[in-house]
């Protein structure tokens, strides 16, 4: 697919490391092994609607956060960062998991079904594309649009609390966004594209190893309990529908 071009925002919402900091982290960063690739999208497309009735949350203060979407003039924005029960307890396990100096840093959470709807309208002006894949529809027929089920989160890794960007800025629509575009860096690649990679595999490591499951076109989103998650297990029925109200 071709990626459109992504949406200005008010100011870079992550560190892009600058060559000191890229010493710094490729003496830190473990060697890991590849990514996990995504489930395909026709196996989350045969995923049902099944709920648990698990509560909506707020961010428990162990967690970083960036709202990065009240930063832009959306007022049906939530005005708190909220996730699923069940998401904030593995992300707390998968920040337990990383190395010493490192941090989860959550840049959004559940949305209401009104503002993902706002959202799209928004990049899509924004960019003039439809931007299929990015930014889900809420009113699809076979899909639920993960955040409004309060099990998709946004996130990225922070080191002494900056948040780093892993190869992109947060909601960049282009192809070195997805999951796996740094799978094909070598080792004796550029310093600052090795990091980008190992961090990106640490993150991932420390994610799928509490549970989540990736989304194959941006680095920074997982999920638990909706649709994504259920096919890269092989599930048959989400945990988790969309959600109206905390």
């Amino acid at each position: 697919m071709t990626s459109p071009r992504s949406a200005p925002t008010p100011v870079p919402w992550l560190t892009d490391p600058d060559p000191a900091l890229v010493h710094v982290l490729s003496s830190l960063a473990p060697s890991l092994p590849p990514l996990v690739p995504a489930a395909s999208e026709e196996a989350v497309d045969a995923v049902g609607a099944g709920e648990c009735g698990e509560p909506l949350v707020v961010l428990p203060p162990e967690l970083g956060r960036r709202h990065c979407y009240r930063e832009l003039d959306l007022p049906t924005a939530p005005l708190a960062m909220r996730l699923r029960r069940g998401v904030v307890e593995r992300l707390l396990q998968a920040q337990d998991a990383l190395p010493d100096g490192f941090s989860l840093v959550v840049l959004d959470g559940w949305r209401t079904s009104r503002f993902q709807g706002d959202l799209l309208a928004y990049y899509r002006e924004q960019t003039g594309e439809p931007l299929d894949g990015y930014v889900s529809d809420p009113v699809s027929s076979t899909r639920m649009a993960p955040h409004t089920t309060g099990g998709a989160v946004d996130l990225t890794l922070a080191h002494e609390g900056v948040a780093l960007a892993l190869g992109t800025d947060f909601d960049s629509f282009d192809d070195a966004a997805h999951l796996l575009a740094l799978e094909s860096v070598g080792d004796d690649d550029e310093a600052h594209r090795r990091v980008a990679r190992d961090l990106r595999r640490l993150l991932g490591q420390v994610l799928t190893g509490a549970g989540l499951a990736p989304y194959p076109l941006e680095w920074w989103h997982w999920s638990y309990g909706e649709q994504r998650w259920a096919a890269q297990h092989r599930l048959d029925r989400t945990i988790y529908a969309p959600v109206e109200a905390p």
